[in-house]
């Protein structure tokens, strides 16, 4: 007896395709794949970068504004006056008597040197002091005439200490003969001061005359350290 077979069902298992499978490894490598495209980690990175520069500009923001003194000087009804504007103003007014000024100290600090001439914080202390008190006679206050010739106490110290610097340099022969002061109080005497005894006046008059003679030496000084120098202009004023 024959075998009979049916058509439908051999058709159905023959047509049907069965659907590949896949394996662990290739669905671990669609999800990874899956997680590194996804929308939302694309755009961390450049939150991330956006949030950082936020961030400088506030920073930077503040710390201009914090040192804002150091750019702008003032503004005037909105508009803002540079300190390098001010810089080029006083470079055009006064530069030139600056530079010499400084170059003079430089040189002079360097011919210390060489001397081995050295002043010490007492003797500086010792002559502020006796500036004060002289100041303080007057009626007048230290700070208030430096202010007025817009130095400070520190400005005052740094004068003070160049000065004996050159003194003792260039001061050693610096001498005061009595016939001169005698010569100077017989042809002075109407405009020197009234009240003092006679000691009190010589020694006035000598300080005068010493001092007078030390600037005339220290003036030929400088101007021969300035014409051995070597000083190599880069702004001409």
């Amino acid at each position: 007896m024959a075998t009979k077979v049916s058509t439908s069902k051999t058709t159905k298992k023959i047509t049907k395709k069965a659907a590949p499978k896949t394996s662990a490894k290739t669905r671990t490598q669609v999800q990874s794949l899956a997680v590194t495209t996804s929308p939302n980690t694309q755009t961390r990175p450049v939150r991330k970068s956006l949030l950082i520069a936020v961030a400088v500009i506030i920073i930077l923001g503040a710390l201009l504004y914090a040192g804002r003194g150091l750019f702008v000087a003032a503004i005037v009804n909105g508009q803002p006056i540079s300190r390098l504007s001010i810089v080029k103003e006083a470079e055009k007014q006064s530069g030139k008597q600056a530079l010499d000024t400084m170059i003079r100290n430089i040189l002079v600090e360097q011919e210390a040197r060489k001397a081995n001439v050295t002043v010490n914080d007492k003797e500086v202390d010792d002559e502020i002091k006796n500036v004060e008190t002289n100041i303080t006679k007057q009626g007048q206050k230290l700070d208030q005439v430096l202010a007025m010739q817009g130095m400070t106490r520190d400005d005052l110290r740094k004068l003070i200490r160049l000065n004996k610097l050159v003194g003792k340099i260039v001061g050693k022969d610096v001498k005061v003969a009595d016939k001169e002061i005698d010569d100077y109080i017989a042809t002075n005497k109407d405009s020197l001061p009234q009240g003092q005894s006679d000691a009190q006046l010589r020694a006035s008059v000598k300080n005068r005359l010493q001092q007078e003679k030390l600037n005339q030496k220290v003036s030929q000084w400088v101007q021969s350290l300035q014409s051995k120098a070597k000083v190599i202009y880069f702004v001409q004023y």
